[in-house]
């Protein structure tokens, strides 16, 4: 299947799982705003009913903010070029380390394995949670 980003609409109402579906929300509400705006092409999709690969729904998550108190744990030995270890390029690194950038579910899993690996004292957690509302793919959910 080829990404679509999660700004690209839908316009199928007649799908049985528009009423849950965040890019038929985001379509409706951008026919009544917004002059132009990136639709799916239905026609060349199968985008229908529970099996619709592109079905999007909106679900709070937790994601941190900062990690100065992980990555002050870390053995001083082990610190040297911590930020090579991580997915992040040196000024994203330090962004998210001050907490300036929030770090998704996803990406706190992988720093916290590379934490471990360098020996940070993991009882400590990120800094800070906040509740975020994101899209996520809506292919497991219950047409109850």
């Amino acid at each position: 299947m080829k990404y679509i980003p999660s700004s690209v609409v839908c316009p199928m109402a007649s799908c049985t799982r528009s009423n849950t579906c965040a890019r038929y929300a985001q379509y409706v509400k951008s026919l009544a705003e917004d002059d132009t705006f990136a639709v799916l092409n239905a026609k060349r999709m199968n985008l229908e009913g529970e099996s619709c690969p592109y079905h999007l729904v909106a679900e709070k998550q937790m994601w941190a903010r900062g990690f100065r108190r992980l990555y002050n744990s870390i053995p001083s030995g082990n610190a040297h070029y911590f930020y090579t270890r991580t997915p992040y390029t040196q000024r994203r690194f330090y962004k998210a380390r001050n907490g300036e950038i929030l770090i998704d579910p996803e990406m706190q899993q992988r720093l916290l394995a590379i934490f471990e690996n360098h020996g940070a004292d993991m009882s400590l957690g990120f800094d800070g949670y906040e509740e975020v509302e994101s899209l996520v793919e809506g292919l497991s959910d219950d047409l109850s």
